[in-house]
């Protein structure tokens, strides 16, 4: 009986020495494990909110810059019509000093002031202050007059005054045509505006329709 209970003893630590540990701890190693919870995905709500925020800040963003452009192209184009009206105005006056500057304009100013041209021409020289040439005096009676008549006169008067009407009607006139496309230019930009917010209210009101479409898709998936 002990022969065989000490035999039965080193079968056992045999066993146990051959496969490293004991039953128990083997059993033990083979315990199950928990396994950790996956990731999360994302949801598809706060992502489509901020693409939607981004999408919005990108569309104010543009309808801010055109507005600036159309700001900057209405003032160009006053400052344009302003240098072409300012043209004109320099020609104008140009035009009068060219006249002023005449010789038959000087020779008529001279001929109402009572002066009469002189044959007998001097000079001074100058700075010894001798006269070269014949020093007669002019009694008007060598060459014909050159005083207009009161018909030429009042013919003359009458000429400058419809010039000075004809000038007082264009400016008026290019006035008038300033206005109205000024007049046109804001009506157009605040058609533009609100054609501009009109869009913007529309968009606005797809995004919320389809945001609210993606809710109610979200509700009844988890129904």
């Amino acid at each position: 009986m002990s022969a065989v209970t000490t035999s039965t003893h080193r079968w056992d630590e045999t066993r146990r020495d051959e496969d490293g540990a004991p039953d128990g701890a083997n059993r033990r190693n083979t315990e199950l494990r928990s396994v950790p919870a996956g990731v999360p995905r994302l949801r598809r709500l706060p992502f489509l909110f901020v693409l939607a925020s981004i999408l919005g800040v990108g569309m104010a963003g543009l309808l801010v810059l055109n507005t600036q452009l159309q700001q900057q192209s209405f003032a160009l184009m006053d400052q344009q019509q302003q240098a072409t009206s300012l043209a004109y105005t320099e020609a104008e006056l140009q035009t009068q000093v060219d006249q002023a500057r005449s010789p038959a304009r000087l020779a008529s100013q001279a001929a109402k002031l009572g002066m009469r041209p002189n044959l007998h021409q001097a000079f001074l020289v100058l700075p010894d202050g001798r006269i070269v040439g014949d020093t007669e005096k002019a009694n008007g009676s060598e060459v014909r007059a050159t005083v207009n008549t009161p018909a030429e006169i009042d013919a003359e008067r009458k000429a400058a005054e419809a010039r000075q009407k004809k000038a007082a009607e264009e400016r008026q006139a290019a006035q008038e045509k300033k206005a109205e496309e000024k007049k046109a230019a804001e009506e157009k930009k605040a058609a533009e505006e609100k054609k501009a917010a009109q869009k913007k209210a529309d968009e606005k009101k797809t995004d919320q329709k389809k945001t609210d479409q993606k809710k109610q898709q979200q509700s009844d998936e988890r129904g």
